[in-house]
């Protein structure tokens, strides 16, 4: 499934001994407290205050407005993780309904589905020769895909609209996934609709967190097996050398 797949096999890896290890334990019941980062406030340095990702501080997650959840894969696959976007940053979505841009805190959202617009493979073209403006089908194809974003806050309120590029990263048990909340999707030449994974939706809070783990603790070790990722590797070290 182009370039998703290795990352799939990484993750099966990755986290099939996961309910063995510290980092799979369930985080307590009832909602996360919110944390707004102040740019100003903010106890990073000038230099760091930009930066994705604060200095590694042994375990749990490396940012103090991260919120437990999992991401779901249009593919099926679901990954727990703690969640957070750019330091100081929110989401920026441009409101249909409203026609105007808001700015959203990830710790106030409850949940983020994708809402797939429009889906179609589209022919490759190019020019017949050079100079010419006549354009010639190649025999090649390509899938794009059109997605708007439908965020439910934590007190019911709803945001339809589209998002811009905007990263949403997934932490859990040291390792980091960058996800890219966009409006337009392109695979490469020759991938099917179905090969171009996409975020489905996104899940904030301790729940969905603790049943994503619960499910990938009774998974992972059959899939482990299947992917040749079981026994041969000690807990924790991942199959994939992007994970590392």
């Amino acid at each position: 499934m182009g370039r998703w797949r290795p990352r799939v096999v990484g993750w099966l890896a990755c986290l099939a001994a996961m309910a063995a290890l510290p980092g799979g334990r369930p985080v307590p019941a009832g909602e996360p407290d919110i944390h707004f980062v102040d740019p100003e406030a903010d106890a990073a340095g000038p230099d760091d205050a930009a930066l994705p990702f604060a200095p590694d501080r042994g375990a749990g997650p490396t940012r103090g407005d991260a919120v437990p959840g999992a991401v779901a894969l249009s593919n099926g696959l679901k990954v727990p993780g703690y969640l957070y976007t750019t330091r100081a940053k929110r989401l920026k979505i441009y409101n249909l309904d409203r026609q105007v841009h808001e700015y959203v805190p990830v710790p106030a959202c409850r949940r983020i589905q994708a809402v797939v617009e429009w889906a179609r493979v589209d022919k490759q073209w190019r020019f017949k020769e050079a100079g010419s403006t006549e354009k010639v089908q190649t025999g090649k194809s390509y899938p794009v895909r059109s997605l708007a974003w439908r965020l439910t806050l934590r007190n019911g309120h709803e945001i339809v609209g589209h998002i811009l590029g905007q990263p949403l990263y997934l932490e859990h048990h040291g390792k980091r996934e960058r996800f890219i909340l966009h409006k337009r999707q392109k695979g490469p030449l020759g991938q099917t609709l179905e090969d171009l994974v996409y975020l489905d939706r996104v899940e904030f809070g301790p729940k969905p967190y603790n049943r994503a783990v619960q499910e990938w603790a009774e998974k992972a070790p059959k899939a482990g097996a299947e992917h040749g990722t079981g026994t041969s590797r000690r807990p924790g070290e991942p199959h994939d050398p992007h994970l590392r």
